[in-house]
């Protein structure tokens, strides 16, 4: 796993990139004529229940302090004991920066360099962040079988087949990506097999250029992988709680938009005849949330505000109230989101690289000797 230094020249563009999307949605979101400005969003805040929005910001810290634990667990299990507030900042560091690359990518290479300085050395963080992913994509599965299993209709009765394939679709991605995890832990060398088959077939109708190079990665990259998962597959108990608290944080996430729909309910007369219990609003928060990982833009932004008027229009039937919901819950969940992750991962960036006394690198060379 790379652990380069987060570039700067790198994050400015990406972050440009996401700051044009942004605009954009709100472009089409605030001049689409159905009556929603910046008026009619200042009232609907000024309405909203505030404790169920102080719930909402609350739940957004701890989705991130959830990640951490997640981090913590796997840490100690390989036996490095780092306070709350790093784990906290490793867990921010991946949050900020999936949020401005494409397809969330730039999420553990950033988790990985502050792991690194730290003193962890960079096979045990690869260990770490390749199992913590693992137990994600497991809860985030396990979520979306429960939400199926309860509530089925939800789903059926989405308007658009545009959002329906969406959802299955980021939800097959999550599979396929699941499903190749299991068959690397049971027998790497058949997922090299079927991997080098596909390479070579794309080879043939010129997908892939340089096929040598593309099966050399494959390779590195499953052995890697492999050998991560041994060195905690013996500790059943910290995989466990790994798998346990990133479930709990896939549900605190969706508690953010579950609590901002509930405070619009509370005191907005024009919600009050709307009929709805408190799974419902979670199973359509989690579809709304499943159809965003089929779209490859740094936070899937603008197609994750669409998705949820699509999926919200079920119940508000009020298009300025749903663009309003829409905007707050996303507001939370995303934008000050990592807004809040990039301050913390800055305030531990300055202090790693101004303020230490010691120089880190060199306590990192000495680990990685005493590792060898």
């Amino acid at each position: 796993m790379e652990t380069k230094k987060p570039s700067l020249k790198r994050t400015i563009v990406n972050g440009a990139i996401l700051l044009a999307l942004i605009g954009l949605t709100f472009y089409i979101i605030f001049r689409n004529g159905d009556g929603f400005s910046l008026a009619s969003l200042g009232e609907f805040i000024r309405k909203i229940h505030w404790p169920f929005l102080v719930g909402a910001f609350l739940c957004m810290i701890l989705n991130i302090g959830f990640k951490g634990l997640s981090i913590r667990t796997l840490s100690k299990a390989l036996g490095y004991h780092k306070g709350l507030r790093r784990n906290y900042t490793y867990a921010s560091a991946d949050i900020y920066f999936s949020a401005i690359t494409p397809s969330a990518t730039g999420g553990q290479p950033a988790s990985a360099y502050y792991m690194v300085k730290d003193g962890i050395p960079i096979s045990h963080t690869t260990a770490i962040l390749s199992v913590n992913l693992l137990m994600y994509t497991a809860s985030l599965m396990a979520l979306a079988l429960i939400t199926f299993i309860l509530r089925p209709n939800l789903f059926l009765n989405i308007d658009s087949w545009i959002v329906k394939v969406c959802i299955i679709v980021g939800l097959l991605v999550q599979l396929l990506f699941l499903s190749v995890y299991v068959m690397i832990m049971v027998s790497e060398k058949i997922v090299i097999r079927i991997a080098t088959w596909l390479v070579k077939l794309a080879s043939l109708v010129r997908i892939v250029k340089n096929k040598e190079e593309y099966i050399g990665r494959i390779d590195a990259s499953v052995h890697r992988f492999k050998a991560s998962i041994s060195l905690l597959s013996h500790n059943k108990k910290a995989m466990v709680e790994s798998f346990v608290f990133n479930f709990i944080e896939r549900f605190i996430y969706i508690s953010i938009g579950v609590c901002v729909f509930y405070g619009a309910l509370y005191n907005i007369p024009e919600l009050a005849g709307v009929k709805i219990n408190v799974i419902d609003i979670y199973a359509l928060q989690a579809y709304c949330w499943f159809g965003a990982y089929c779209i490859p833009l740094p936070g899937a932004v603008g197609a994750s505000e669409a998705i949820f008027n699509n999926v919200f229009s079920m119940v508000i039937s009020n298009v300025v109230l749903l663009d309003s919901t829409m905007v707050i819950t996303r507001g939370i969940n995303f934008y000050i989101s990592f807004i809040f992750a990039g301050i913390v991962t800055l305030v531990h960036h300055i202090r790693v690289h101004f303020l230490t006394k010691q120089p880190v690198e060199e306590k990192q060379s000495t680990d990685e000797k005493q590792e060898s």
